[in-house]
């Protein structure tokens, strides 16, 4: 049975607010002994975390830690044990699940969101386009410069796919960064996305870090998790994310 040690945000980013000061927009999410039990015994937690809106948290933690169902969870699509309180984006978790699923995309879920390799960058992104407009609409042909207005703020300076490309042809950190332009369609206000190492060499990996710390810049709050414990302070910033520890079992190392 897998075990899982509480979690927690990184001593740098535990700062209180100045007395005298407004208070800040309300947190994003709020998880107090925020758990998860399956068949085979705990899944996760307990994890306590505060998430400020337009902020961008790491998560860590090895295979078997429980990461993806984590996140889910955040994202409405998997309910806590009844214990747990969660509160994301203003609603109350599990209950106003449909709320918060409307509000909160998710990319990168192995299962979830994979793309056809056959199928082109225009079809994958009209088929998105068609999915989230109203069914009496019809969604035309996606061109190269709708392509660049939806995908411009998640790809930034880096050069764009072609809408005629195939999803085989991609390079890993374009694919990567399609599921998140795909997920951004939603505009929403919580991104979640899962196992950032799927892009494999950490130089290239850092592409797709800095894209996301650029969509938590923009107002989007951002949660990604990473296996490698290190992940966080191995990469550049240039504002220092917000870390969330996972581990298994009671000879877990910890994060560096």
């Amino acid at each position: 049975m897998s075990t899982s040690t509480p979690a927690h945000l990184s001593t740098d980013d535990t700062a209180l607010p100045t007395p005298g000061t407004s208070p800040g927009p309300a947190p994003a999410v709020v998880a107090t002994g925020l758990c998860l039990h399956g068949k085979r015994g705990l899944v996760y937690g307990p994890v306590d975390v505060e998430v400020p809106a337009g902020a961008l948290l790491v998560v860590q933690g090895p295979q078997g830690a429980g990461r993806s169902s984590l996140l889910l969870t955040l994202a409405g699509r998997m309910a806590p044990d009844r214990t747990s309180r969660l509160r994301v984006l203003g609603h109350d978790l599990p209950r106003d699940r449909t709320q918060v699923q409307r509000r909160a995309a998710i990319a990168g879920f192995a299962g979830i969101d994979d793309l056809d390799e056959s199928v082109r960058v225009s079809d994958v992104v009209r088929e998105r386009l068609a999915w989230l407009s109203p069914w009496y609409r019809r969604t035309p042909r996606v061109t190269q410069r709708e392509l660049a207005t939806l995908a411009g703020p998640v790809w930034g300076d880096r050069p764009l796919p072609r809408t005629t490309s195939l999803i085989w042809d991609l390079d890993e950190v374009d694919v990567m960064l399609l599921r998140i332009c795909l997920a951004m369609a939603q505009r929403p206000d919580l991104l979640v996305v899962d196992d950032v190492d799927q892009v494999r060499d950490s130089v290239r990996r850092q592409v797709v870090w800095t894209r996301l710390e650029a969509i938590a810049a923009a107002g989007t709050t951002v949660i990604a998790s990473v296996s490698s414990l290190g992940e966080a302070a191995a990469m550049t910033w240039t504002t220092s994310p917000l870390q969330l520890h996972l581990s298994t079992g009671p000879h877990a190392l910890t994060a560096a």
